[in-house]
């Protein structure tokens, strides 16, 4: 019995060693929330640290995933052997449904000492049709968005988007759509009740021509109960082919990052800069998009090879600042929007 006594206190003390000789450690490192109500507010938990070190415990930052996530921390050293309250709230404003928010926690040498984990389930408060739509089309005509932009839609597919439509108003509205062009095309409801919400559904296709590398804008104005909406929908997309990321492939860099207009005679403004292959691979230049009235040296399919540079020379007959679209085979950066000024 002595002896079973012995061995008992022996493995405390031992498991006391350990603790006291071990790293840092919190209670719990995941806390659920689970059902909340978004219009109770914020939410909290307190974790309880302890410092098992032999050394004394500094936390130097926390760093949440979310600014929604608030942490109070000790500020002061935490003793060997000691133990400190974290206090994480997090806050369910514009959440809904499931969220997972996870909290890094790091020492005075910027080691990280844990991660700790939160989640809820959030129920969100009913909000009326101005709250959720900051746009308005027409009188009582309420939008989710006005400019809807698809970025990179490859030579021949499809890319969709949906806003939403209210009718705040006490009558019918009718919709009309103007006649589709180009590569755009949008279907809207014909007619919306009162307090009616509903989807205008809008695609771009991508031309499947492999040599097209553009940008494409359009602006759609519904007509609404027959006359003109006072604001528009714009839309835009990049056409563009798919290119390979490969530990070969060209490497697009430019310099300067923009172009300065230099006056060289009378209605003659020119802007140079360089364009860098920093790949092992060929850098082709499938497009360089320019306003109309300006002028480029730089042709589609011209090639700039490994380490060599492109000197681009861009002519204009006024001072007015315009932007180019420089489209390559950079898989990294296929696109490169550059100010000229």
């Amino acid at each position: 019995m002595l002896r079973l006594l012995f061995v008992i206190v022996s493995l405390c003390s031992l498991h006391s060693l350990w603790a006291m000789e071990g790293d840092p450690v919190f209670d719990l490192y995941e806390w659920n929330f689970g059902k909340i109500y978004e219009g109770d507010g914020m939410v909290s938990h307190t974790f309880t640290l302890t410092n098992n070190e032999k050394k004394d415990l500094l936390i130097s930052k926390v760093v949440p995933s979310c600014s929604c996530v608030f942490v109070d921390y000790p500020r002061n050293p935490i003793k060997s052997g000691k133990s400190e309250e974290v206090k994480v709230s997090f806050s369910p404003s514009g959440a809904e449904g499931p969220v997972f928010r996870t909290i890094e926690v790091f020492d005075a040498d910027n080691e990280c000492i844990g991660i700790l984990e939160i989640s809820a389930d959030v129920t969100p408060v009913d909000r009326s049709i101005q709250e959720r739509y900051h746009n308005t089309l027409a009188d009582f005509l309420y939008v989710s968005l006005v400019k809807i932009p698809f970025g990179y839609v490859y030579h021949g597919e499809q890319r969709t988007k949906a806003v939403m439509l209210a009718n705040t108003s006490d009558h019918p509205m009718t919709l009309e759509v103007p006649a589709q062009t180009g590569h755009l095309s949008v279907l809207c409801p014909d007619r919306l009740e009162p307090g009616e919400e509903r989807e205008v559904i809008l695609t771009y296709t991508s031309p499947a021509d492999p040599t097209l590398f553009a940008t494409f804008a359009d602006t759609i104005l519904l007509k609404v109960n027959g006359q003109p909406a006072h604001t528009a929908l714009t839309t835009n997309m990049i056409c563009l082919a798919k290119t390979e990321d490969t530990p070969d492939a060209a490497i697009l860099r430019t310099y300067p990052s923009y172009g300065q207009l230099v006056k060289r005679s009378k209605n003659k403004y020119v802007a140079t800069f360089d364009i860098f292959n920093d790949g092992p691979s060929d850098l082709v230049i499938h497009s360089m998009e320019t306003p109309q009235a300006v002028s480029t040296n730089v042709k589609a399919g011209h090639v700039v090879q490994s380490g060599e540079k492109l000197a681009v020379q861009l002519t204009t007959s006024s001072p007015t600042p315009f932007h180019i679209n420089l489209f390559t085979n950079d898989p990294k950066r296929p696109i490169k929007e550059i100010e000229i000024h």
